[in-house]
């Protein structure tokens, strides 16, 4: 430990300039100044939004199997990771994703269900972003407009006039990512994927949440193929609990196989929220009542068109001092819960490979952040695959393309006894 941190110290009084650029405040970048932070090398991270509250909250973030290196890589300053779970402040529950097929009312409980080793932990994605937000100093108000970039340096330009200079630029910013359309000379490979969705919250209290945590602790998913004809899933879950332990807020979306999807005038883009709601209620009206309760709670002007979705799937892109993590290089849909665990997971990734480089040396960088960008672009196009293929067939419960959930198949589950 005395010998890294003398190492750490060495490298910050020698340094001219800021090491690395982050563009992109969400889990991905914030992620990646936590564990350059760790090792000692400086960054400045931007933002786009005009300060922490402007960003839509968002969902849940699955975080699992990185959980360890996540541990391991950040700072000791920041709370236990096991404080961001959205069941707290309950004890009794685990997280738990559940399928139901209402046409098999007395089929055993299938699922994914966590245990006492917290291998797997669901946080609410705002409380994620802010817990990785400790001790660092994001710059808010900050568009990227402009890239250039030297032999030596890169240089980012914002809207406001202000621009940073750097060793190393990384691409955290998203789907809409200005920095991968500079590395590949202004082509832009993300799409619209065929999918529909349509999602609104409310808040759940008493014997009407607990019913809702029986069902599934976390999120359960509804198979609506019986009642509809074709695919369809509803989707249930647990947005976070409020810290009464009687009452917490909910979340449903309602998704379908579309081609509509992908034109701009695709009807739930225009819609207003009085009309998606209208669409949902009639969509789930065959429904038993248990699987309802989160619609009914819903104000119908609550409901709403999810941020258009998006899918990205690259085979390569250059390397250089430029490279991208997160949505920014595979941007994929919500509905297999990978996308904010692949982000992290490729700032962990990255970051142990920004601690092996000589800045100095171009060469080097490339031949550090090749073999990084090999595997995060594989890891990610495939995990993009699968998720936007989740909802394009019936599936059957025991088939080898059954739901996956936290990166483990679902199976029956064991009786729970809950105190």
């Amino acid at each position: 430990m005395a010998l890294v941190y003398i190492r750490n110290l060495v490298r910050s009084t020698n340094r001219s300039s800021t090491d690395v650029l982050i563009a992109g405040a969400g889990p991905s970048g914030l992620a990646l100044a936590q564990a350059l932070r760790k090792q000692g090398i400086s960054y400045e991270i931007f933002e786009r939004d005009r300060s922490e509250r402007e960003r839509r909250p968002g969902w849940v973030i699955g975080l699992h199997h990185m959980l360890d290196d996540l541990k391991a890589s950040i700072p000791d300053d920041l709370p236990p990771v096991s404080s961001l779970s959205n069941l707290l402040p309950l004890t009794k529950y685990f997280p738990e994703a559940v399928y139901y097929d209402p046409e098999k009312p007395n089929q055993p409980k299938i699922g994914v269900r966590g245990d006492e080793s917290e291998w797997v932990i669901r946080a609410a994605r705002h409380r994620v972003v802010s817990w990785l937000e400790t001790h660092i100093s994001v710059q808010y108000n900050k568009q990227a407009t402009k890239i250039e970039e030297t032999e030596k340096k890169v240089k980012l330009f914002f809207q406001d006039g202000t621009s940073a200079e750097g060793d190393i630029l990384v691409g955290a910013e998203g789907a809409r990512s200005v920095t991968r359309r500079h590395i590949l000379k202004g082509k832009d490979p993300v799409k619209t994927p065929p999918v529909g969705f349509i999602n609104g919250s409310c808040t759940l209290e008493g014997e009407e949440l607990e019913e809702q945590l029986r069902l599934g602790h976390s999120l359960y998913i509804v198979d609506m193929n019986s009642a509809n004809g074709s695919p369809m899933i509803l989707l249930i879950t647990l947005i976070e609990m409020h810290p009464n332990s009687n009452s917490g807020k909910a979340g449903f979306g309602l998704v379908w196989p579309d081609d509509g999807a992908t034109k701009e005038d695709f009807w739930v883009y225009t819609a207003d929220a009085q009309e998606l709601y209208d669409f949902v209620v009639e969509k789930t009206k065959c429904l038993p009542a248990k699987y309802l309760t989160t619609i009914k709670r819903t104000d119908a002007q609550k409901c709403v068109p999810v941020l258009k979705l998006n899918t990205l799937l690259m085979d390569s892109m250059p390397t250089g001092r430029i490279t991208l993590l997160g949505d920014a290089a595979h941007a994929m849909t919500p509905f297999r819960g990978e996308g904010g665990f692949h982000a992290i997971s490729d700032a962990l990734n990255l970051a142990r490979a920004i601690g092996k480089i000589n800045k100095d040396d171009v060469d080097n960088i490339k031949e550090i952040f090749g073999p990084y960008q090999v595997e995060m672009l594989e890891r990610g196009k495939r995990a993009a695959k699968l998720s936007e293929e989740t909802f394009s067939k019936k599936r059957e419960v025991g088939g080898s393309e059954f739901y996956i959930a936290w990166g483990r198949p679902m199976e029956p589950l064991p009786d729970e006894h809950i105190e």
